[in-house]
């Protein structure tokens, strides 16, 4: 018979201590590492791989299940603050050079897998699958890099989020294609799906926003004050905010998710396009307060005006409270909202449990085999110079006075190229996805109560660069900051 309900048990003593903890070494190993180096989330992970069952598996297998739905939730809303950070100006300038370097971060990794052929009993669709696994870029690293550095809203930043996103699109279409191998059918609309439902995703979004959304907003900050008071009160409210966010926001996710595109792509386009309808509405209300003032100063009437009392508000006790609310409310931007109501879940909470999942899906105890750990590491290191070749596209010349010409400045290259580096969940959804699938074994099918070889090699080089890549950007963010601080300009034109 099925129960009716759950009763309340009062957990013991060890399972409080386990989870007690688990959450405060997440917070802990989190500022002690962002502190010096910047990277945290290294430290998560490996928090991840010592409760959950690559270690010691203190933490129940479904609890570790419910943490990386809870991680899930947690790296959706990371992406949304991202989206959130934009700069559309900044994105529209730069998104040519955000394409270049999403299509070099997918097509060098896999051109370089087929290198496995030559030391593991990899076929030539093991190599391919490997490349695709490793073409991605974790965007909850990247996300975390940039809000931990500072650098979130600088051009770099912008380049590394869009190419990041773009990564991910292909990681999508790689999962489709991958499950089709695996299940030996192929067929070019489970290919081609999921790049026109992401591509149609972004062009409604922007058709929506711009023509529905903005008009709208426009009409209704012109004509709320004819609203009815309590109505116009909950308009003008951080809360009403919050909650049609957060309504559009579930609605787009799971519209995206159910059509076939990405739903962390759907948080980052819906976080973006917020984004540039606040900058809009901010422009455009500064831009009618301006004319308006100059329209005053210019009429032979303002003598008169400054005689006169000003009567609009005082005839309502509570007029000064509402012009006060409306005067608020410019800074009640999406980024606002986002820091008042989701920041501390998602850093304190949410944040940590995502990277400590990732610890959870690293196989441990099968890597450490002689002859499977200097292949890892082979490999790692061609997916590193794969990815950190992203950053050349960041390079510019400059000419001396005998007209020789020189790097200008390594600081943006080199940090373009090393958070690109991250694989992280994406890398090991594909992975897991092309090991269950029998894709990474010689002969096609899954191997029992063992791992392949290309798997394990696969799963080196994804923890290398995940723990390598956010290391590195760490120590060049803390060399930047030095640098800043003595006033110097080490991002040159793209901080």
């Amino acid at each position: 018979m099925t129960p009716t309900y759950l009763p309340f048990e009062e957990p013991g003593a060890i399972t409080l201590l386990i989870y007690s903890s688990f959450l405060l070494f997440l917070n802990g190993l989190n500022y002690i590492l962002n502190r010096f180096i910047f990277c945290g989330l290294v430290g998560q992970i490996l928090l991840g791989v010592c409760y959950g069952v690559p270690g010691t598996n203190w933490l129940s297998k479904h609890s570790q299940e419910t943490f990386m739905e809870l991680g899930y939730i947690g790296l959706l809303l990371m992406v949304y603050e991202g989206g959130l950070s934009t700069s559309f100006n900044v994105l529209k300038a730069n998104f040519h050079i955000a394409l270049l370097v999403a299509f070099t971060g997918v097509s060098l990794p896999i051109a370089l897998s087929f290198s496995i052929l030559g030391y593991s009993n990899a076929t030539p669709v093991a190599a391919f699958a490997a490349g695709a696994a490793l073409s991605s870029t974790s965007l909850g690293a990247s996300f975390t890099i940039l809000l931990t550095s500072g650098f979130k809203q600088s051009r770099v930043g912008i380049i590394l989020t869009s190419a990041a996103v773009l990564d991910d699109i292909f990681g999508l279409v790689m999962i489709k294609i991958i499950s089709n191998l695996g299940d030996g059918s192929f067929n070019a609309i489970s290919v081609i799906r999921p790049v026109f439902v992401s591509i149609a995703l972004i062009v409604i979004v922007g058709v929506i926003v711009k023509f529905l959304m903005l008009p709208f907003a426009l009409w209704f900050r012109k004509q709320k004050r004819s609203f009815p008071r309590i109505l116009r009160i909950l308009s003008m409210t951080k809360n009403y905010y919050f909650v049609l966010h957060t309504i559009v926001l579930i609605g787009l996710i799971t519209g995206a998710t159910y059509a076939g595109a990405s739903n962390l792509t759907a948080a980052y386009v819906f976080g973006a396009a917020l984004s540039w309808l606040d900058e809009t509405l901010i422009s455009v209300e500064f831009d009618t307060e301006a004319q308006e003032e100059k329209s005053n100063f210019n009429q032979d009437s303002i003598i008169n005006n400054l005689e006169s009392p000003i009567t609009e508000f005082s005839n309502d006790n509570n007029g000064k409270e509402e012009f006060e609310i409306y005067d608020q409310e410019l800074g009640f931007t999406g980024s606002k909202v986002f820091d008042e109501f989701y920041s501390q879940v998602v850093n304190k909470i949410l944040q940590p449990i995502f990277f400590a999942s990732i610890g959870f899906s690293i196989p441990i105890t099968q890597m450490f085999i002689g002859r499977l750990i200097w292949k890892g590491f082979i490999y790692a290191l061609l997916m590193i110079v794969s990815k950190f070749a992203c950053g050349l596209w960041l390079i510019r010349f400059k000419k001396d006075e005998n007209n020789n010409f020189s790097i200008q400045n390594t600081y943006p290259t080199s940090m373009l190229g090393l958070a690109m580096v991250a694989r992280g969940e994406i890398g090991f959804l594909i992975s897991s996805l092309a090991e269950a699938k029998g894709v990474f074994s010689p002969n096609g099918e899954p191997k029992e109560g063992s791992s392949s070889d290309v798997y394990i090699i696969v799963t080196w080089a994804i923890v290398l660069c995940t723990f390598l890549g956010p290391v590195s950007v760490g120590l060049l963010v803390r060399r930047i900051k030095k640098l800043v601080s003595l006033d110097k300009h080490p991002l040159g034109i793209w901080g």
